[in-house]
C-alpha cells in the first residue's frame, strides 16, 4: 500500500473513531414526541414539556403551595451564623 492510500485510509480510521465518540449521549437524549406537538400558537408550558422539562405554570404552583406553607423565598428563609464566643471555630 503506498504512502498516500495509507495516510487516506487512516485518516478515515481516525474520523470515524472521533465521530463515535463524540456523539456520546448527545444523541439519546430523550424529547417529547411527535404526537404532543402543538399546531398553531406555541405557549412557553408546550415548549418546556415537548423538552422534557418543568413548565412554568407547575413552577408557579409549586411557588404558591411554598408560601401557604410559610417558607420564605431564596435565601430569605437562611439565619445568620454568628461566630463562637471564644473565637473558635
Amino acid at each position: 500500500m503506498s504512502k498516500g492510500k495509507f495516510l487516506i485510509f487512516m485518516s478515515f480510521v481516525l474520523a470515524v473513531a472521533v465521530f463515535a465518540w463524540a456523539s456520546g449521549d448527545a444523541l439519546a437524549q430523550e424529547k417529547g414526541t411527535k404526537a404532543n406537538v402543538v399546531k398553531g400558537k406555541v405557549t412557553r408550558d408546550d415548549i418546556a414539556t415537548y423538552l422534557g422539562k418543568v413548565t412554568p405554570s407547575e413552577q408557579k404552583a409549586a411557588q404558591k403551595r411554598a408560601i401557604q406553607l410559610g417558607l420564605l423565598p431564596g435565601i430569605a428563609g437562611r439565619t445568620v451564623q454568628t461566630p463562637a464566643p471564644d473565637g473558635t471555630r
